[in-house]
């Protein structure tokens, strides 16, 4: 696995428990992981390989042009979050 792909799969893990603000399932990493990192090499790749704000924010500007995959993970996400 190159470096900058395993270098965005850990930073989307670490992404998507910060920036939804609610704890994650491994399964629940792992779908949100596999929906969005095309998105994230596509539209934050300048970023550096660390959850951050910077990192938040690129997700939250960008959310109209990621993709449905991507989008709909993050939805279902923040959905479940609101049950628990």
């Amino acid at each position: 696995m190159p470096v900058r792909l395993m270098l965005s799969a850990a930073l989307l893990t670490g992404l998507a428990s910060a920036a939804l603000a609610a704890p994650m399932s491994p399964e629940d990493k792992a779908v949100l992981q596999q929906q969005c990192m095309g998105d994230f090499t596509i539209h934050c790749a300048g970023l550096p390989p660390e959850d951050g704000p910077e990192v938040q924010a690129c997700f939250q500007k960008n959310m109209a042009k990621l993709s449905p995959g991507c989008q709909n993970a993050i939805q279902t996400f923040k959905q479940q979050g609101k049950k628990g």
